[in-house]
């Protein structure tokens, strides 16, 4: 038998404590190209470093490198191996952040990720619709999944 490999990525979005929705995302090409790169002994560089969020509602697609219309982007609190093959990644967007009609959200990393907009390495994005107030404060947990197909 032949063992087939499948990643996915999903995010858990909670707005002020309560889950409000799991969307699955698409992963980039730079994450499969990573992946391979590893097998031939070169260290991938796309450690998850930030999220952005952007006001882009153009449908994502393999090849993209940066949010459509990114706006705001914060750090990442904590990462974690929680199983073989599955990494967890939490951000927060406090309350008085990002205020504005979000319709993208990206994960971003690598060396070259930075606290401005378009640096680094678009690791996934996905199309999200929601006009932040000031009196939310939204977590965002994404879970990677590298498992047997």
């Amino acid at each position: 038998m032949i063992d087939r490999v499948k990643a996915s990525g999903k995010f858990e979005i909670s707005i002020n404590g309560k889950l409000v929705e799991t969307i699955e995302n698409k992963l980039m090409n730079a994450v499969l190209e990573a992946y391979s790169r590893s097998l031939l002994g070169t260290a991938p560089d796309i450690e998850i470093a930030y999220l952005a969020l952007g006001t882009g509602s153009t449908a994502p697609t393999n090849t993209d490198t940066q949010l459509q219309t990114e706006v705001f982007r914060t750090p990442i609190v904590s990462l974690a191996e929680t199983s073989t093959g599955v990494i967890e990644s939490l951000f927060i967007v406090l309350s008085a952040e990002a205020v504005a009609v979000v319709e993208e959200i990206g994960i971003f990393g690598g060396t070259t990720a930075g606290a401005g907009a378009n640096s680094g390495t678009l690791l996934a994005r996905v199309l999200w619709h929601h006009d932040k107030t000031a009196s939310e404060e939204i977590q965002f947990k994404r879970t990677d999944t590298v498992r047997r197909a």
